[in-house]
């Protein structure tokens, strides 16, 4: 049986929550499978982590230039902003990425919503930078180590991969050159490296598919009143698909994206998310940003459909009214407009902190009225022909 060791950087300048890291991720037990390869048939692998603990700026940046040295860097990199007397963790998180920029840092702090005021624009929302508002609690400090570490595993064997596989290109193409034989027999070689490869990329996928679910399901934990949000609309977006006739394929991609739309709240603060009144207009321009901050996450993720583009289009409006990008018509993706109604429609009809549930008749009449003008009709006709049949209704999710 081999180990899994996944090195954890925590910094702050109380001891205190230094020994709690240290307590929360390496008390955490091997039976729980918390690895990215959990769950598969034959796995022996068991994880752990490992962590070291640091006070200060300048003393993180060097643990980080040591380990990148060492070739045992940090998946994930726990970085208290405020850490007196020296530089801050926005500067240190800054000095960390030109060091290793494959770090995944989770910047901690008790005031959020005043620190992204101050954030650098090379380090606004993006894949590598994530927060987490004090007090914690000990499951978001798992979820989080073990989200990143997958992902940060996974990253390292896509690299591998493609090196590995440009060393072997190279070497097929020196032995198709010395006879007829050689090439029958590395034509049959070849085909199986490329089902084997396959089956690796075919398993990364899922290893980075989970990552992400892992990271969209901690947004939702944050914010228990749209717990399952993601999860209905993805649900919704999938039979208005199937309804408009959609290929399989396409209704795959569709239902993967729609059930990670919102994963750009990450970033955002969770007092925001969750705040029982209505938002002021900072504020929403700040709940604007999670589509573009989605993107930002999703963009290097090879996926076999456009998600990361559909994530980033979701709130764009037929009239060109919409955001980040005010597309308008036919430049926004279809399955991006699909997602769109079944967000209002799920949204509209489901409680909010903020206010009551206005009910599926009222949803239904704003798409209605809307038709052709925010909304796509084609998708719009769909959901209608859906609820008013009643061959659909809001059962379990789609993502268990």
């Amino acid at each position: 049986m081999s180990d899994i060791r996944f090195n954890i950087l925590a910094v702050d300048d109380d001891p205190g929550l230094q020994n709690l890291y240290k307590d929360i991720l390496e008390s955490v037990p091997a039976s729980l499978g918390l690895h990215p390869g959990a769950g598969r048939p034959g796995c022996r692998d068991v994880p752990y982590f490992r962590v070291a603990c640091c006070s200060q700026a300048q003393e993180t940046v060097a643990a980080v230039q040591e380990s990148v040295a060492q070739r045992d860097p940090f998946a994930a990199i726990f970085l208290d902003v405020n850490l007196p007397p020296g530089p801050s963790g926005i500067w240190a998180a800054e000095q960390i990425l030109q060091v290793d920029p494959a770090a995944n840092i989770v910047l901690v702090t008790g005031y959020i919503g005043s620190e992204l005021g101050n954030l650098p624009r090379q380090l606004s929302f993006s894949d590598r930078l994530m927060f987490l508002q004090k007090p914690f609690h000990p499951q978001e400090i798992v979820q989080f180590a073990t989200a990143l570490s997958a992902k940060w595993r996974a990253e390292q064997q896509v690299r591998s991969l493609n090196a590995d596989l440009e060393g072997l290109v190279h070497q097929r193409t020196a032995e198709l050159q010395r006879s007829n034989e050689m090439l029958r027999r590395e034509v049959d070689r070849r085909r199986r490296v490329q089902q084997e490869l396959q089956h690796s990329l075919d398993h990364l996928k899922k290893i980075i598919g989970g990552t992400v679910m892992a990271i969209a399901m901690t947004v939702e934990k944050r914010d228990p009143y749209t717990s399952g949000h993601q999860q209905r609309v993805a649900e919704l977006s999938r039979a208005i698909g199937k309804e408009m006739g959609l290929a399989d394929d396409q209704v795959e991609g569709l239902a993967i994206a729609s059930a990670i739309h919102d994963i750009g709240k990450i970033s955002l603060p969770a007092e925001i998310l969750s705040k029982p009144s209505q938002l002021n207009s900072m504020e929403m321009s700040l709940i604007q940003t999670h589509s573009q901050a989605g993107y930002d996450i999703l963009k290097n993720v090879d996926f076999p459909w456009p998600v990361a583009n559909i994530v980033l289009q979701h709130h764009e409006r037929m009239d060109g009214t919409g955001y980040p990008h005010h597309l308008a018509g036919d430049a926004i993706l279809r399955e991006a407009r699909i997602v769109g109604v079944a967000d209002v429609v799920e949204t509209m009809s489901s409680h909010r902190p903020y206010r009551p549930s206005r009910g599926l008749d009222s949803a239904l009449d704003e798409i209605s009225a809307q038709s052709g003008i925010l909304y796509d009709r084609d998708a719009v006709d769909a959901c209608l022909a859906l609820m008013h049949e009643r061959r659909f209704e809001f059962t379990a999710p789609v993502f268990a």
